[in-house]
């Protein structure tokens, strides 16, 4: 799977890297763990098992999605009128981080390991040039 742009240190060498999505998602990972963890009052349990199934979870991230989405409209309204001009792209930006984050949990929450998330991310956005390219050859 290709860096998406974002640095970290690197365990081999200690200079900086790209991180890819399977470390972005194995930090988010750890992230749950402590938040789990906090919620039960306990130490940091590293027999937390993530990603797993977990219904309600995800339906708590199903309506943080909800939320965020909603935020980045906010910072961004000039889909609404022709008289709004709102535009802050700064919280765009975050917003947008917020969505992927939220997005992340969900597949955490719905017991998807990092190899599944990346071959099937890659195999959908596979499957959308195809079909563009399908259409454009249709008329």
């Amino acid at each position: 799977m290709q860096n998406i742009g974002l640095v970290g240190n690197c365990d081999l060498c200690s200079k900086k890297h790209a991180l890819t999505l399977s470390q972005l998602y194995q930090l988010q990972i750890d992230f749950q763990k402590e938040v789990l963890n906090k919620l039960n009052k306990k130490e940091i349990n590293t027999s937390t098992c993530l990603p797993q199934d977990d219904v309600h979870w995800f339906s708590y991230h199903i309506q943080a999605m909800v939320e965020e989405l909603g935020e980045a409209l906010k910072a961004d309204k000039r889909w609404k009128t022709h008289r709004n001009e709102t535009f802050l792209y700064e919280e765009k930006v975050d917003e947008v981080v917020d969505i992927i984050i939220t997005a992340l949990n969900l597949a955490i929450f719905s017991g998807i390991n990092h190899e599944q998330l990346e071959n099937e991310l890659l195999n959908k956005i596979k499957e959308n040039i195809i079909r563009i390219n399908v259409e454009d050859n249709n008329g």
